[in-house]
């Protein structure tokens, strides 16, 4: 039966060191969660700006949805299609420097629907091997054919590139990798792009809002299309893609995501324009994360720790899976809250507790949670 089947599986998920169970946060106080009555340090938080606690930013959103509709109510091809959130978009493409956008309910349904409606059996897809799920999910559903190269490893993207002689390339991969935390060197994709001719899809889920100027994201000069979401610097609910001069009439006739799901809200719409207000005057907030995060980096650093990140994504190499995740409940005890990235999301034995910097954390903070993961580490 399903049920025991089910079971199973879970067994051996909890034997490896691999089970999840998410962690239940009853209320958020600055860069602290309260978790079963206990306040920790939030290391596991994508809020990188503070939005979401942003009292001003709450009361302007809740402006939002009391003055528009909170429904797109059908479909963009039914009756969804609103005048207002088109407008909006145009302003998004504006902002971050392309043509168009287009809004979606995730950042997950943004990259199945651009795979799926721009790419089909005709397109050789090069995709970096660590590129996020969504992305992954998408691939096979096109129908062509798929070539990864290793992680940020552009010298072997160019000898693929040159050895394969396709005639549409595409090219996948992220601005800021989500588990690693490391950078694209988008000078050099940038060229290789020039070489090849190669059509670039960017994921800058967690590079928009607190990286490029005024937040718009590193990838501006070598992506094509980029897709960033609304649900971690940016404080709402979302995602958009960007994209070039006529693409949205692409995915109303070839992308299902976009094609048979409920519009976004004008509510939603009306937030994100006012977001775009916002963002420029937050360059403190960002100047704050690009400090504490070096600082977080050279004390690890400095402690004896194996770590990656270029920016305000920092991971620990641990390796094993139970180790990871055992160091983590035991960091609870000193008041600390981090995440043990386990296979799949990371290779097996490459298990990495995986942190994120927000502009509501400290220089105690760092120290309190340096101290916490140095006394764990060898006990477990």
């Amino acid at each position: 039966m399903v049920t025991e089947r089910l079971k199973r599986s879970i067994a051996l998920r909890k034997s490896a060191g691999l089970h999840r169970s998410p962690v239940t946060i009853k209320k958020h106080v600055g860069s602290s969660a309260v978790v079963n009555g206990k306040s920790l340090i939030n290391f596991a938080s994508n809020d990188y700006l503070g939005l979401a606690q942003d009292t001003d930013w709450k009361n302007t959103i809740a402006k939002c949805f009391q003055a528009y509709p909170p429904s797109g109510t059908s479909s963009r091809l039914v009756t969804g299609h609103s005048q207002f959130t088109e407008d909006v978009e145009q302003e998004f493409a504006a902002y971050f420097g392309y043509d168009e956008a287009i809004f979606f309910p995730s950042g997950y349904q943004a990259n199945l629907a651009v795979l799926w409606g721009l790419c089909s059996p005709a397109e050789t897809l090069f995709y970096d091997k660590r590129i996020h799920a969504s992305m992954v999910q998408g691939l096979a559903q096109t129908g062509g054919t798929l070539k990864g190269f290793a992680h940020s490893n552009l010298e072997q993207l160019d000898r693929k590139l040159t050895a394969a002689q396709a005639e549409n390339p595409v090219v996948l991969t992220e601005s800021l990798f989500s588990m690693d935390g490391d950078l694209l060197d988008t000078a050099t994709f940038g060229a290789l792009r020039s070489k090849h001719a190669f059509f670039s899809i960017l994921d800058e889920a967690h590079a928009v809002g607190v990286l490029g100027t005024n937040g718009t994201g590193v990838g501006g000069d070598c992506a094509d299309i980029a897709v960033g979401t609304f649900g971690k610097a940016l404080g709402m609910f979302g995602a958009f893609a960007l994209l070039p001069k006529g693409f949205k009439e692409f995915f109303n006739n070839f992308s299902s995501p976009a094609i048979y799901s409920t519009a976004m809200p004008e509510a939603h719409a009306a937030a994100a324009s006012s977001l775009l207000q916002k963002l420029p005057q937050l360059e403190d907030k960002r100047e704050h994360i690009a400090h504490l995060s070096a600082y977080m980096r050279s004390e690890l650093q400095d402690a004896g720790f194996t770590i990656f990140g270029d920016a305000h994504i920092i991971s620990i190499l641990v390796g094993d899976e139970v180790k990871a995740t055992n160091i983590v409940h035991k960091m609870q005890e000193d008041g600390v809250l981090a995440f043990a990235s386990r296979y799949p999301t990371v290779p097996m034995n490459k298990a990495v507790i995986r942190i994120s910097m927000t502009a509501l954390h400290s220089t105690e903070d760092v120290h309190t949670f340096v101290n916490s993961i140095r006394g764990w580490y060898d006990r477990t």
